[in-house]
């Protein structure tokens, strides 16, 4: 593997662009580039925080500039900021975008209270853009049997060979819901384009355990898929090595975890033209460090990895913390999100946020040659 050249996305120089995260880019039929990611004045919870989207049909040597593709409404009269942003092509022309729906009618508090262990209300919305992305169909409220609690998303939706749309999430806990939290990364499935959603799956759920950041990928065969967890053991308060495990049936059922030996938190990985497994990372726990690996067989490890991205910060990434802790410790990383989008010719695109502060980050992205 080498890398061939890098690149940032532009953004306006003002407020509303200051920390922005949490990217996703898709390469569209046509050859286009659209990139989504939460663009906000800061890091943490503020008033000005929106999911942006933008393109480059120059394979990245030019975006346009980033904007709002919808405005989400409100909730039973509750104002809510569109979180994050994930696209897929469908047919033609034609785009699914899921966003994430955050009450916004408090932003002094913060998203995530560590005294009652629970999220602020948090909703999925979908729509449909039928001109690469230029504009979008009413956003439409997703509403998944049995769950009633926030719901962020965990990335882009995927799909299988039969057409199945995948949406990919975590479940927390409500405000105001006295049980004990027990974390989970759930999935729901669109049998009809993404009109409609049904079928949800628990892909983990144990007590005192959290599988953070599920990052799943359809293999090769277009039916199994394997999940990537950041892994946080909430008995001993230690992070963990990156675990993962696999469904053969398109997400239905799961088999055991286990252990990839691999330490920090895990991005989307790709599946490369050969059948080899392309998986990113980002370890924090001497310094902020990226690296991309390749796998023919990811149960008898790594065979190569090439580091994209290298910080001169110190560590971010306390390996010892309790769950409380991890999340404080979160709102402070400067860098992250990574992941990768193959976009033909044995060339893939390695992407991510990262800067000098965590309220002062830009989109990047790494071309390299497999």
């Amino acid at each position: 593997m080498k890398i061939i050249s890098r690149g940032i996305i532009p953004t306006p120089g003002d407020r509303r662009f200051g920390s922005n995260t949490f990217p996703s880019i898709q390469k569209l039929p046509s050859g286009r580039w659209l990139a989504s990611f939460k663009a906000s004045e800061k890091k943490g919870d503020c008033d000005f925080m929106h999911a942006v989207i933008c393109w480059s049909d120059d394979e990245g040597n030019s975006w346009s500039t980033p904007f709002e593709p919808v405005k989400l409404p409100d909730i039973n009269g509750v104002q809510g900021q569109s979180r994050t942003a994930y696209v897929i092509p469908l047919e033609e022309d034609r785009l699914l975008m899921l966003l994430n729906w955050v009450d916004c009618s408090d932003t002094s508090l913060p998203y995530y209270d560590p005294a009652e262990e629970t999220l602020k209300d948090t909703r999925i919305f979908y729509c449909f853009s039928d001109d690469e992305g230029v504009s979008w169909s009413v956003p439409q409220l997703m509403t998944i049997d049995g769950i009633n609690a926030p719901v962020p998303l965990t990335g882009p939706p995927l799909m299988l060979k039969n057409g199945t749309i995948i949406c990919q999430f975590e479940i927390n806990k409500a405000v105001g819901d006295p049980n004990e939290w027990i974390h989970r990364s759930a999935m729901v499935f669109s049998y009809d384009g993404g009109n409609t959603w049904k079928d949800p799956v628990m892909v983990t759920e144990e007590k005192n355990m959290y599988y953070w950041d599920q990052r799943p990928q359809v293999l090769a065969d277009g039916i199994s898929i394997i999940d990537f967890f950041w892994t946080l053991d909430g008995v001993t308060n230690q992070y963990k090595n990156i675990h993962t495990k696999w469904s053969k049936d398109g997400g239905k059922t799961w088999g055991a975890l286990w252990d990839t030996g691999i330490y920090g938190q895990p991005g989307q990985p790709i599946v490369l033209k050969d059948g080899r497994l392309m998986t990113i990372d980002i370890d924090r726990s001497i310094k902020p460090v990226i690296t991309v690996r390749t796998s023919k067989d990811i149960r008898s490890g790594f065979d190569e990895s090439l580091i994209v991205y290298e910080a001169d910060s110190g560590k971010q990434d306390s390996r010892e913390i309790s769950m409380n802790g991890a999340w404080a410790e979160m709102v402070q990383f400067s860098a992250g999100h990574p992941a990768l989008l193959y976009l033909g010719n044995n060339e893939v695109l390695a992407y991510y946020y990262a800067g000098t502060s965590a309220d002062t980050t830009k989109i990047a992205f790494v071309r390299i040659l497999v």
